[in-house]
C-alpha cells in the first residue's frame, strides 16, 4: 500500500511538471530581427537568445544570446578589469589595516621617518668618508704608476693588484651610497603616502 502511494505521488508530480512545462511559451528572434513566440525555439534561432513564459504570459526566465568572437573578448577583458579592482581593493584594505596597526597618528609617521633619515644619513656619512680615502689612494697608486711608466720600470705585480683592488672598493662604495640614497627618497615617499591615507582614515583631512 506505501509503495503504490509513493508511485502515485511520483506521478502526479511528473505530470504536475510536464504540464506546467507544456504551458510555458518562448518568445524569440529570428534572423530577421522579427519576433516570434511559441511552444519552442527552434535550434537555428536558440543563439539569438530568448524568454520563456508562463502560461499568463509573464517572463519567468531569459536566456541570453550567444555571444560572438570580439563580444567575449571584450567580456573577458571586463571580467579581468573587475577582477583586478577586486584585488586591488583587498590589497589596500590589508595595506589599512597593517597601518592602523603601525601608527596610531600622522605624527608616528613623522617620527618614524626622521629617525629613518637620521641613520641612513650617518651611514652616508660614513661611507662617504671610506669613499674619500678610497679615493686618495687610487689616486696615489695611479700616480705611483705614472712615475714608473716615466722611469721606464716594469709595473710591480703587487701594484696593478693593489689598483685593482682600490678600484673596485671605490665601486663597491659608490654602489652602496646610490643604495642607500635610493632607501632614503623610498623613505620619504613611503612616509607622506602613509601620512596622507591616515589622515583619510582618521578623517583628519583638512
Amino acid at each position: 500500500m506505501f509503495k503504490h502511494t509513493i508511485t502515485i505521488s511520483l506521478l502526479i508530480s511528473a505530470l504536475v511538471i510536464s504540464q506546467a512545462e507544456a504551458a510555458n511559451l518562448y518568445k524569440y528572434k529570428d534572423d530577421q530581427g522579427r519576433e516570434i513566440t511559441g511552444s519552442r525555439v527552434p535550434a537555428e534561432y536558440v543563439k539569438n537568445g530568448y524568454q520563456v513564459l508562463n502560461e499568463r504570459g509573464q517572463v519567468i526566465e531569459v536566456v541570453q544570446r550567444t555571444l560572438n568572437a570580439e563580444e567575449r573578448a571584450a567580456q573577458a577583458e571586463e571580467m579581468e578589469q573587475q577582477r583586478q579592482i577586486e584585488q586591488a581593493a583587498l590589497r589596500q584594505e590589508e595595506e589599512d589595516r597593517m597601518l592602523l596597526r603601525l601608527y596610531r597618528s600622522p605624527e608616528e609617521v613623522v617620527r618614524q621617518r626622521d629617525s629613518t633619515i637620521e641613520q641612513l644619513e650617518a651611514q652616508m656619512t660614513v661611507l662617504n668618508s671610506l669613499l674619500e680615502d678610497a679615493e686618495e689612494k687610487l689616486t696615489e697608486l695611479e700616480q705611483r704608476v705614472d712615475s714608473n711608466e716615466k722611469a721606464g720600470n716594469q709595473l710591480p705585480a703587487n701594484l696593478i693588484t693593489q689598483i685593482e683592488d682600490a678600484t673596485n672598493e671605490r665601486d663597491r662604495l659608490f654602489i652602496q651610497l646610490a643604495r642607500i640614497e635610493s632607501e632614503k627618497e623610498y623613505a620619504i615617499t613611503t612616509a607622506e603616502k602613509n601620512i596622507n591615507r591616515l589622515k583619510q582614515l582618521l578623517n583628519l583631512e583638512e
